[in-house]
């Protein structure tokens, strides 16, 4: 393997004079030596180790990103939008899928911590509750910003309002004239899940509405628990249930499946609406009502966040981005 003193005898200058020129550092160096040593640099092949580099500076310009589902197109697009936004800053990523296991997320943590990254992003609240357990934060003091509702108010975070927009949905498919609205909710943990099941009984209990127990029916954010919540429903059909509001589109979708494949219509004989707004909802048929959330903003400005505390500057605890009612023919 090249060395950093390969190069400095091939261009005939010091080590420290090939250090100045690969970290671009305000000592001067002469146009001449500096391309001596960028020449020696392509002529060996010479790659710097960023992990030295790190260590002598005292940062590894790279990041750790926790999601929670790699298969769920929801956080695709938080990841791009991590990245794009990373490599704008000039801060490479580390992704790390957790499949919403406590074990799977305290290896990553621990990985990131080996690999001394500069900062974290994690996606979900309750992640991040799982973490402050394991006394990561306190041992570590590793720069961190939340994607969601955050259980430790000590991370800014960044987030839409779930309580507002699951109760704005709500109010919709009441407007509409739906009195019996089954929800599909995520897992009992999820900070996110429990925004928005308190969405759903605020719209209802404005309007008089005493929701039954089966009524609520758990999910897990996936397809599959989407489509075997229908078996679980009360009677569909005039005087029994006639809307669905799930707590993402993965479940609506699941749950439309379900009830086409019971022989009644979407949305004549039954209406669903969702959360999210994932690519898939506007290819369904029939299209799926949702609730549009930033997801790629919601990734950029976690980064910025997280660039600006790294630069140390003061950064807002909350940050709250807006979310808006999309409607298609679902409803």
């Amino acid at each position: 393997m090249v060395t950093i003193k390969d190069v400095a005898r091939h261009a005939n200058v010091s080590i420290t004079t090939v250090s100045r020129v690969l970290n671009d550092t305000e000592h001067a160096v002469s146009p001449e030596t500096k391309e001596r040593v960028l020449t020696a640099i392509q002529e060996l092949g010479f790659y710097p180790n960023a992990m030295a580099r790190g260590l002598h500076l005292n940062k590894t310009k790279t990041i750790g990103l926790i999601i929670q589902d790699i298969t769920n197109p929801y956080y695709p697009s938080i990841v791009r939008g991590v990245e794009d936004s990373a490599q704008a800053l000039g801060y490479t990523v580390i992704l790390a899928n957790a499949y919403r296991s406590r074990e799977r997320t305290t290896k990553y943590l621990n990985v990131f911590r080996e690999k001394r990254v500069d900062g974290i992003i994690f996606t979900g609240g309750g992640v991040v509750k799982d973490a402050v357990e394991e006394k990561f934060f306190e041992h570590t003091h590793i720069s961190t910003v939340v994607i969601g509702k955050s259980c430790n108010a000590k991370l800014p975070s960044v987030q839409v309002n779930n309580v507002q927009a699951s109760r704005e949905a709500c109010e919709y498919l009441i407007k509409l004239g739906h009195r019996k609205i089954v929800t599909i909710t995520g897992p009992a943990d999820s900070t996110t899940s429990i925004d928005r099941l308190e969405g759903y009984y605020q719209a209802l209990k404005q309007q008089g509405i005493e929701p039954q127990d089966d009524w609520i029916i758990q999910g897990n954010f996936e397809f599959e628990s989407g489509y075997t919540a229908v078996q679980k429903f009360p009677a569909i059909g005039k005087g029994e249930i006639t809307a669905v509001f799930a707590h993402n589109d993965m479940m609506a979708i699941g749950a439309m499946k379900a009830i086409q494949e019971k022989g009644f219509r979407v949305p004549e004989d039954i209406a669903v609406i969702g959360f999210d707004n994932i690519p898939l909802t506007s290819f369904v048929t029939p299209g799926l009502s949702t609730v549009t959330v930033p997801v790629y903003d919601l990734g950029r400005t976690a980064m910025k966040i997280l660039s600006d505390l790294l630069s140390g500057h003061e950064v807002s605890r909350i940050t709250t981005l807006p979310t808006k009612l999309t409607l298609r023919q679902s409803c």
